[in-house]
């Protein structure tokens, strides 16, 4: 036998061996050793293909793009994500917008922003859009604008909906 044919030895699960219980944590660290992430990507791209308009699966993986620093097609399959509903799906756009943030396309993250609060129907979700497209106003300079849709989320919704007070903060360090 060599060294590297030792597995480390593991007391718990060596009882579970003798007591022929079985070993499921070995079988599983064995299992991902031999399972290759390439593979698992173009698995997973595989399954796009069968299920295309599955907006939650083109989400996942425009999120695993972005978070690689991979824009162009983390843009692309949000896109696809984005388009998945008629008329759009507001979470998918908001994503769309936190890549194109990412990516360092402010312009077009604004519009995907202010795009998902249009669209969302749960105020919370409105408000986080709206505080976010104001954030991307800001970053620009376009702080009239900014203080424009912070005005609007201060106005249009109840003072105890979530992100209110942050509204009321951002307004008052513009102004």
């Amino acid at each position: 036998e060599k060294l590297t044919d030792f597995e480390l030895f593991h007391p718990d699960r060596m009882a579970s061996r003798i007591l022929d219980m079985g070993d499921v944590l070995t079988l599983v660290e064995q299992a991902q050793k031999a399972f290759d992430e390439k593979q698992a990507e173009e698995n997973w791209k595989k399954g796009l293909e069968q299920k295309a308009d599955h907006a939650e699966t083109l989400n996942a993986l425009a999120t695993l793009y972005n978070t690689q620093k991979r824009f162009d097609e983390a843009t692309a399959i949000g896109a696809r994500a984005a388009a998945s509903a008629p008329g759009g799906n507001a979470d998918a756009i908001y994503n769309q917008g936190i890549i194109l943030w990412n990516a360092g396309k402010i312009a077009d993250a604004t519009a995907e922003y202010l795009k998902a609060a249009e669209l969302s129907p749960e105020p919370f979700k409105k408000v986080d859009a709206l505080l976010a497209a104001a954030r991307t106003y800001r970053v620009v300079g376009k702080n009239k604008e900014a203080a424009g849709v912070l005005e609007s989320i201060i106005k249009d919704f109840p003072k105890e909906q979530a992100g209110i007070a942050e509204a009321r903060v951002r307004l008052a360090e513009i102004q």
